[in-house]
């Protein structure tokens, strides 16, 4: 597990959804709408915290891994 920064706020589902609708005006969806592919690859080559850009590559030699079931701590 990965350890949460400084900037991490939990919320609830219903706040984010909140958020999530406050934010989606026209003019921010249009601005996310007009991102290209390569603002899209610039972005994440600048931010070593970012994932990487799911391509098909990505897809081709990607694996199910279904974890096993580990028994619970008594």
């Amino acid at each position: 597990m990965t350890a949460k920064s400084e900037d991490t706020e939990q919320v609830s589902r219903d706040e984010a959804l909140a958020f999530a609708r406050k934010w989606a005006t026209p003019e921010n969806l249009a601005r996310l709408d007009a991102l290209t592919d390569d603002d899209i690859a610039q972005q994440i080559a600048a931010d070593a915290d970012t994932a990487p850009e799911l391509t098909d590559e990505w897809f081709d030699n990607a694996r199910l891994v279904i974890p096993l079931k580990k028994p619970r701590a008594a």
